[in-house]
């Protein structure tokens, strides 16, 4: 537990393992800048439909917008969340959430985030991204490899048994069957059969890998520290390496169809391709707070970062 902690200080809150910043430009669209009023660094941002979005971070913060990111308010923190960052947050409707943490901290709401209950995942290790299908079924990556599996939207997570101890940063599932997470050391796990079991994927690298991000089940993109840039066209029989566009810290990665994709990094950087990742686009803007977190849809897109940055493109 407490190297968790300490690696996870060191990923997003020193040097070149974990911070970005913000910008984007697609078919001259262009990102604008939220004030907030929280200066926590933002780790996770969630957008259930074009109006409800969710963001989530260091003290346990929780906001919420209802207007599609112009306004943004603090929720009240319930007791249950009194154990610090908050690493992740996900709605499978406007109303049904979930948010993890460090200590295996799972909480729920059914209410749009008014009230939270604690979900068990009986685990210790700190929990560090999670998944849903559908309203019932999700995973959850974490500490030492630890895969949590839930099918009644969390009344029961249960553990799944993967192949690593090493950390996973991030988890992204096609359909209820296939889905991969990556983490430390180059680690690729896949599952065809819903995670009943989990297969390593040859990476070529040793590095951590910070998100992936699955179009089709063939087609997916993985990226992590020091510009690396992973790209399948077989569902992760192979992993080609991208040229090096940047040699900064990448942090999360996603595509909104085949073609249009963003990936968020240090220092206020921002990639964008328009041909299915082919050609990549250096895009900023002035900020230059580390970013953390990117949501695309056809409605909404948003940009979560440090000390409470926040940049929306309607």
């Amino acid at each position: 537990m407490r190297l968790l902690r300490s690696m996870r200080f060191f990923f997003l809150l020193n040097i070149s393992f974990f911070y970005f910043g913000c910008n984007v430009n697609e078919t001259a669209k262009s990102w604008r800048i939220v004030n907030t009023d929280t200066t926590d660094h933002l780790y996770s941002i969630h957008f259930f439909d074009k109006k409800h979005g969710w963001a989530v971070g260091g003290n346990s913060i929780i906001l919420r917008t209802d207007d599609g990111g112009l306004k943004w308010r603090t929720i009240s923190k319930p007791n249950a969340l009194t154990f610090g960052s908050i690493n992740k947050v996900y709605f499978s409707s406007r109303n049904h959430g979930w948010v993890i943490g460090l200590q295996g901290k799972i909480l729920y709401t059914a209410n749009g985030g008014r009230s939270w209950v604690k979900q068990n995942s009986n685990l210790q290790s700190g929990l560090l991204d999670l998944f849903f299908t559908s309203e019932s079924e999700g995973w959850i990556v974490g500490g030492n490899g630890k895969i949590l599996h839930t099918i009644n939207g969390g009344g029961r997570w249960e553990q799944q048994r993967g192949p690593s101890m090493g950390h996973l940063w991030s988890v992204h599932f096609v359909d209820n069957k296939n889905g991969w997470t990556v983490g430390k050391d180059g680690i690729i796990l896949h599952t065809n059969d819903g995670g009943e079991t989990w297969v390593h994927q040859e990476s070529g690298t040793d590095q951590p890998l910070l998100a992936c991000h699955f179009t089709k089940l063939q087609s997916g993109w993985i990226v992590g520290v020091n510009g690396l840039m992973l790209r399948t066209n077989d569902g992760g029989r192979n992993w080609l390496s991208q040229s090096h566009v940047t040699r900064k810290t990448l942090r999360d990665v996603v595509f909104l169809d085949s073609q249009n994709g963003w990936v968020v990094g240090e220092d206020g950087l921002v990639l964008f391709t328009n041909d299915g990742g082919q050609n990549w686009q250096v895009e900023q803007v002035n900020v230059t707070e580390h970013l953390l977190d990117v949501h695309v849809s056809k409605k909404i897109s948003c940009i979560v970062g440090a000390h409470g940055t926040i940049c929306i493109r309607s």
